[in-house]
Order: C-alpha cells, then structure tokens, then sequence
C-alpha cells in the first residue's frame, strides 16, 4: 500500500472527516509527506489542510432527517411547502444564508444573461441545489451536481429525485478531476477561495477544463465571521488572474452579500450540451 494511501486511510478513519472524497484526501496526504517529519506529522497536516479548506463549512448535517422534512413538506403543502422547508436549511449555514434575500432575484439575473439552460453543472454544490425553487428552470432541466462531502451528496441527489429533476450527483475533488461533460452553465459560487487555498491557480485550471458555454463565478464580500475590509478589492484582483488572457466576455452582477461574474466563452470555442440520462448516486 502506498504511503500516501494508507495516510489517507487513517484521516478517513476519523469521525470528522469520514465523509470526505477520498481523492481529495489521498491527493492532500501526498503533499502532506513533502517536508513532513514523519508520517504522524503528514497525518496532521493533511487534517490541518481539511480544517483550512473544509472546516468552517462543517455543519451537522443530517441528509435522512432532511430528506424527510422536505418529503413531508411536499405532500403536506406541495411547491409553497418545498420553498419553505429549503429556506429553513439553506439558513442553517452562514454561506447559504447569506444568499437568502437574494433568492428571488440572483437566479433570475444569472439566466437571463446565461439564457435558460438545459444543462447546469453545480460545482462543490453544498446546499446550493435546495434554491432549485427559485432557479425558474425549464421543465426537463438536467442538474449535475458535485460536492466533496459524501452526506451533501446524498442530501442533493435524494432532493432532485424527489422533485423528479433529472441529475447526476457525485462525490468528487474539482481540482484533480473537474467535472466531465458538456453544459450551458456551470455554478462556482464561493468556490474559488477554498480551491485556491489547495492550489494557487485550480480555479483558473478548472475554468479552462469546463465544458460550459458560462461558467459563473461568484465570491463572498465578508468573511463567515462577518468582517468585509479589503475582501472585493482582493477577489477582484483574484478574478483578473483567472481569466488573463482569456477571450472571454465578462459580465458583473451585483449583490450585496457576493460579488457575482458571468464568463461566457467565445462561441467557437463552447460546446453543445448533449443530453445526459438522470441517475441517482447510490451512496
């Protein structure tokens, strides 16, 4: 077994994070092993880098108990009950909550520079398909979601079966293996930090390697713990390195808890969605 493999094993082994993609672990174990003192050392700052990365999204999440709130949501109170059930988990984590009173108009915004997609890839999707209400998406709409949290993962796919949304939901690390497939519009939202924090330049990598005729990009303007100071002026700059010397058009939506950008690729260089069979991921 290789030693990046058998670290990864035992971080895994751990109750906090059990259920991350197991990818994401071993590739970060790998790094850890470059300059580590020992092996005990490597497994510390593998955990360190998980903490960096995916610590402060941590939430208790509950995909079953969930799940059941919004089944019974739907067959006590239909639509008007789905929307408020999902506004009651999407308040339950800082990011999220956040977007709530923009609900309304974000998607709406989005899509109408985007046009309505038939295709839409959500990249480290989080609780961001439960505003799936408030998206306006056309009837038959393919949802492809990813996520490196295997409980987020199932949340998702058990929640797009249950509108009966045809999807693709997998557990998957973005930075090794971006997403395959061709789509109208591809979600970043509040993505790029965290990738960037594994990997200066993986956002940029993973634009470029995004079969997406948009791709959308989004960033937070104040921290979880709610200070703002300097952080448009430090991800705009951030935004100029990732599309430098990309023709691309790019379009700026404003909202007061994120900044939002549009980058939508020449047409010559965009694919046409093809059609992908909703599946459900056995977790």
């Amino acid at each position: 077994m290789e030693v990046s493999t058998r670290l990864a094993a035992e971080v895994l082994g751990s109750r906090r994070y059990r259920w991350i993609a197991p990818d994401l672990v071993q590739r970060l174990a790998g790094d850890a092993l470059v300059g580590a003192r020992n092996e005990a050392d490597a497994v510390k700052r593998t955990k360190r880098r998980l903490h960096q990365i995916f610590g402060a999204y941590v939430w208790d999440v509950r995909p079953d108990v969930a799940l059941t709130q919004l089944r019974t949501a739907l067959e006590t109170g239909g639509a008007e009950g789905v929307r408020t059930a999902c506004r009651a988990l999407l308040g339950r984590h800082a990011s999220t909550r956040e977007r709530l009173p923009v609900l309304d108009e974000l998607y709406r915004a989005i899509f109408a520079l985007t046009g309505p997609p038939a295709v839409l890839m959500d990249i480290a999707c989080g609780l961001g398909p439960l505003a799936l209400p408030w998206m306006g998406l056309p009837p038959g709409t393919k949802y492809l979601a990813c996520d490196i949290d295997r409980r987020l993962v199932h949340l998702v796919d058990g929640f797009l079966t249950l509108l009966d949304v045809p999807h693709v939901a997998t557990l998957r690390d973005v930075v090794a293996t971006p997403p395959p497939g061709p789509a109208d519009v591809a979600l970043l939202l509040k993505t790029a930090p965290c990738l960037e924090q594994q990997a200066p330049g993986s956002t940029r990598r993973l634009v470029c390697a995004l079969e997406a005729r948009h791709v959308v990009l989004t960033f937070p303007t104040r921290s979880l713990g709610g200070a703002c100071k300097g952080m448009s002026a430090h991800y705009r700059a951030l935004l100029d390195e990732i599309v430098a010397g990309m023709e691309w058009q790019i379009q700026e939506l404003r909202f007061p808890p994120e900044l939002v950008f549009v980058l939508t690729k020449p047409p010559s260089a965009a694919p046409s969605p093809s059609d992908v069979r909703g599946v459900r991921l056995k977790t």
